[in-house]
């Protein structure tokens, strides 16, 4: 028999095997697992007694591109008691461009101290950016047991950097 045939029939088996294995019928094995417990997220108590918003967001046109990249640096909160799951959204508008965009963290347990809060880095079409300077606004919002609560919201200048 050649190799290639093999190696057909040894995938064919390892598929049959872990279907059978982790099937009803059998069900030795559990793959649906979740990997994070999701019960009472956005649920708890969080003190949070210190907040720091960079003071600027910029838009800078990719080298040799076409495209825009918006890059929002991390806001930081300094959390002093935290008490079950609660979550924190950390937000850009821009309403001039028509963008909004947000991120929610989770937080648990064990998270006291500083934490940052980040937004990756997004593109924006080269004919969307059509000023210098936009303003846009960031926002942290916290999910808890009490509802929610905004942390900060502060108006920042956009700068476009060509």
């Amino acid at each position: 028999m050649d190799r290639g045939r093999v190696f057909v029939y040894a995938t064919v088996a390892v598929i049959v095997g872990v279907t059978v294995l982790s099937g009803p019928a059998i069900g030795l094995v559990d793959l649906t697992t979740p990997r994070y417990d999701m019960s009472g997220l956005g649920e708890g108590n969080v003190t949070v007694d210190e907040v720091e918003l960079p003071s600027s967001v910029a838009i800078d046109r990719g080298y040799q591109s076409q495209s825009y990249y918006l890059t929002v640096p991390d806001a930081r909160i300094h959390i002093a008691a935290i008490d079950g799951k609660p979550t924190v959204a950390y937000g850009i508008d821009i309403p001039a461009l028509g963008y909004s965009r947000s991120t929610t963290h989770f937080l648990s347990d064990g998270d006291t101290g500083w934490a940052s809060l980040s937004l990756r880095e997004d593109t924006l079409a080269e004919d969307a950016v059509d000023a210098d300077r936009y303003d846009g606004t960031l926002s942290l919002v916290l999910r808890g047991s009490d509802g929610k609560t905004v942390l900060a919201n502060r108006t920042v200048p956009v700068e476009v950097n060509e």
